[in-house]
């Protein structure tokens, strides 16, 4: 019998595509071995191409209606659901159709019917939540979901490597211009300037904003629509990684380099929280004094033995073995007898 694995996300301009990228981030985990098909509801061209160089398949939903969700279910699938419209009615729908549930979570809101639910947010237990008996947690960064290629064996960070942005795809505060000038504070106290990557998503709002900044940060590059492994490569050369408290503050962990790491939106708070109580990253509200985070820019680069228990602490976390975890899970899930 095929494993046959039905991931169930949105994302665009709006919403960013970070319950997208989780679900891809798993499905690439599980590889091929797993029938993979991918329900979204209306996708430009461009999450479809992202979804389909995966290998997944892409089923086009004209609405966000379980209904709609229902009609390409199967007995058989073992469905995935990431996003914040799935409550409890719905899941509950899905879970009569299916032969078992997964539900990715990072609000822990409301009560939960998954078999497995999947929260890689460290410090939560599963006493957080409100669940049924039967529901299997898989909590913390052991089971982060990351594209595979972030658990490739770690390189110490560059000293001549650039300073690496990423504040989401959406990045609707504009947060990318407050760190942009927070590094040009940062380069003139110093006297000294460094390469600059910053990467934006496909449907960044204020792209043009950004692009005035090459006047001001000469060594400023800007990039957008990076593969995975371009993304990883980017993260691998920098010497600083400056990024949302998202996907990408793990993406950063995993390959082991000194991150600021700044809260973009609420429902980042507990991801937050675990990166600074544990030392993983320095972590700034959205709206933080951009002198303030000037100067957090240049303690990082001016001290790097500042950080060295801070990438102790990475390789602690994300020990690379999260692949193989998965995969144990879902052979488990897709069993006859599970």
């Amino acid at each position: 019998m095929p494993k046959k694995i039905l991931f169930r996300a949105d994302g665009n301009a709006q919403i960013g595509l970070g319950h997208v990228m989780r679900c891809l981030a798993l499905a690439e985990m599980l590889g091929d071995a797993y029938e993979r098909r991918f329900a979204i509801v209306q996708p430009d061209p461009e999450v479809v191409r992202r979804i389909e160089e995966k290998g997944v398949t892409v089923i086009s939903l004209p609405g966000n209606d379980v209904g709609n969700f229902l009609t390409i279910s199967a007995p058989n699938d073992v469905a995935v659901l990431d996003g914040y419209a799935f409550d409890e009615t719905y899941q509950r729908a899905v879970r009569t159709k299916v032969s078992k549930l997964v539900y990715i979570d990072d609000l822990v809101t409301g009560h939960q019917v998954a078999d497995v639910l999947i929260n890689h947010t460290g410090a939560i237990t599963e006493y957080d939540y409100d669940a049924e008996a039967y529901t299997q947690f898989l909590l913390g960064p052991h089971y982060a979901l990351l594209r595979s290629e972030f658990f490739a064996d770690n390189t110490p960070p560059p000293n001549e490597g650039p300073i690496f942005v990423s504040l989401g795809g959406a990045d609707s505060q504009n947060v990318s211009v407050n760190v942009l000038d927070a590094l040009r504070i940062a380069f003139r106290q110093i006297g000294q300037s460094w390469r600059v990557h910053l990467v934006i998503g496909p449907f960044h709002p204020n792209r043009a904003s950004i692009e005035t900044y090459h006047d001001k940060l000469k060594h400023l590059t800007i990039l957008s629509n990076l593969t995975a492994g371009q993304m990883v490569a980017e993260v691998r050369k920098c010497r600083l990684a400056i990024t949302a408290c998202s996907t990408i503050a793990y993406e950063v962990c995993a390959g082991n380099r000194p991150l600021i790491a700044i809260q973009t939106a609420d429902n980042q708070s507990r991801l937050a929280h675990f990166l600074e109580s544990e030392q993983l990253a320095h972590v700034a509200p959205a709206q933080t004094d951009v002198d303030q985070l000037a100067y957090r820019i240049e303690v990082s680069l001016l001290y790097p033995d500042s950080i060295v228990h801070t990438l102790q602490k990475q390789r602690y976390y994300f020990d690379r073995k999260t692949p193989e975890r998965f995969r144990a899970l879902f052979d488990r899930l897709c069993s006859p007898t599970a």
